[in-house]
């Protein structure tokens, strides 16, 4: 295994951990106006808005790739249910199985386990079974 590929997850984890504290001093900056604004738009309270920092690669990484792997375009859900992607966003970034969630992306594994521990279990399979074919 090359130095470049053991440093890659490290190098993942530190960027997403930059680009979350940007975003949240970012946020931490705006007025109280545009924070009442931001949460309206995205269907939160101030509060829970101000709380919904994630330190996991879920909502980034793993909630995609397992949406993928099942057959659907995360990109497209994300356009045309937008409301449904952020609330699976706000789920996933809650989560305390997101190293099961890895695990499984890691092997390949999509469905084994995944209605045990994953809470947007029930909207993927909604989301599937509405799919058009």
């Amino acid at each position: 295994m090359s130095g470049n590929s053991v440093l890659s997850p490290l190098r993942r984890r530190i960027r997403r951990a930059l680009e979350n504290r940007r975003s949240l001093a970012e946020l931490h900056g705006a007025t109280a106006g545009e924070i009442r604004q931001i949460a309206q738009d995205v269907g939160l309270s101030a509060q829970g808005l101000l709380s919904t920092g994630c330190s996991h690669p879920g909502p980034s990484e793993l909630m995609p790739q397992r949406l993928e792997k099942l057959g659907l375009d995360p990109s497209y859900l994300k356009v045309a249910l937008t409301a449904t992607y952020r609330d699976m966003e706000r789920v996933c970034a809650t989560c305390k199985a997101w190293r099961q969630c890895a695990r499984d992306m890691a092997h390949g594994d999509v469905e084994t386990g995944m209605h045990s521990y994953c809470l947007n279990a029930p909207t993927i399979d909604a989301l599937m079974v509405e799919r058009p074919k």
